[in-house]
């Protein structure tokens, strides 16, 4: 399967979601849809799977798959972990302005959210996302030096974060740990995210735990509340 049939199947159920069908009507079947579309079964699960996610659709188990009485047209931070394949997922192009990088004694929070002695510095990096050059999330993100020693800038204006934890430092995480909370930006931060001042956010504390059991990095993000939801699911 390639990335741009899975797209484009995407981009064609939620079309016809959107315009064509009603609140709680029931798709074709996924055998259906292989006939109709002329793709590979996984495509189509991978598919549903990704509109269920973003809230289109909602399944029954033994019944079928259905139109969600609402759906919002805004990206679930609930499984967005990689900011630039979300966004190329939803046809945007993806930025990341890294505004500063700094090495620092960081506060007791911080600290203890990265398990660091007293006195042990990180690097504070501080960047904006965009999605088709509009500012859509605002972050400070706290690296450990003695992970990533002699970190630059520049490394990370030639590729992505992650990108850089793994090529250069050897460093990948296995589980991520978030906390988000509704918040109201700041005048600076508003400023910043191009939206009014006092504007509603989402309030995103990440922890990354690499495969020994260790914290390799900490970020507080703020989210534009106009342009992300959480989204969760619940069965009884």
């Amino acid at each position: 399967m390639t990335n741009s049939i899975y797209k484009k199947l995407i981009a064609e159920l939620k079309k016809i979601i959107e315009t064509n069908l009603q609140p709680n009507q029931k798709l074709p079947s996924e055998r259906k849809l292989v006939q109709i579309y002329q793709v590979s079964r996984n495509t189509v699960r991978l598919a549903l799977n990704e509109l269920e996610q973003k809230g289109y659709i909602y399944r029954i188990h033994g019944k079928g798959t259905f139109v969600s009485s609402i759906f919002l047209n805004q990206t679930n931070l609930g499984t967005m972990y990689s900011f630039s394949d979300e966004m190329n997922l939803e046809g945007r192009t993806p930025t990341t302005k890294n505004l500063s990088l700094r090495l620092l004694i960081p506060d007791k929070n911080i600290s203890l959210q990265l398990n660091l002695s007293e006195g042990e510095k990180v690097y504070e990096l501080i960047r904006l996302r965009l999605a088709n050059d509009e500012p859509l999330i605002y972050s400070k993100t706290y690296l450990p030096q003695k992970f990533f020693p002699e970190l630059k800038i520049e490394e990370l204006n030639k590729d992505t974060l992650y990108g850089v934890m793994e090529k250069i430092y050897k460093q990948s995480s296995v589980l991520a740990l978030e906390d988000i909370q509704a918040v109201n930006l700041s005048a600076e931060e508003s400023k910043i995210l191009h939206v009014k001042n006092n504007a509603a956010s989402l309030k995103i504390n990440r922890r990354l735990i690499n495969e020994n059991n260790i914290p390799i990095e900490f970020t507080k993000a703020l989210a534009r509340g106009d342009k992300f939801v959480y989204r969760s699911k619940q069965y009884k």
